[in-house]
């Protein structure tokens, strides 16, 4: 998968949905925000050279990432049911779908394969009975 800014952008508001839903504020995404900012300005800082200045952002940034810890936990659990609940429904729907598909009026059928319902094998009982 490509990374874009649009997928950055629709991964951030599907993150902060995620968070309004599950009564979480956009106030507790915040300081997460600005403490992987402070991460990443620290480890900038200290490829440059200017190594107590980045040592020094980048353990502001984690302690700022690492308050919002128990934030960040329900939200992933919270996208771990919506996952698994979605795998769970459409995954057991597109393995069990049996190929055979809406067709338009007035259009000829494909008749090379049949299809047997339980319907059909009530009949054809019904009618070995007689």
């Amino acid at each position: 998968m490509k990374i874009t800014s649009k997928t950055i952008i629709g991964s951030i508001l599907m993150f902060v949905g995620l968070s309004i839903f599950f009564g979480g504020s956009i106030g507790g995404l915040i300081p997460t925000l600005i403490g992987a900012w402070l991460i990443y300005a620290g480890v900038k800082k200290y490829d440059k050279g200017s190594k107590t200045t980045g040592v020094i952002l980048a353990v502001i940034g984690v302690l700022l990432v690492v308050q919002s810890l128990p934030f960040l936990l329900g939200i992933a659990f919270a996208a771990a049911l919506l996952y698994f609940g979605w795998k769970m429904i459409n995954g057991e729907s597109t393995k069990q779908s049996s190929g055979s598909s809406y067709m338009e009026p007035n259009t000829t059928p494909n008749m090379d394969k049949q299809i047997h319902t339980s319907f059909d094998q009530e009949w054809e009982d019904f009618l070995k009975k007689k």
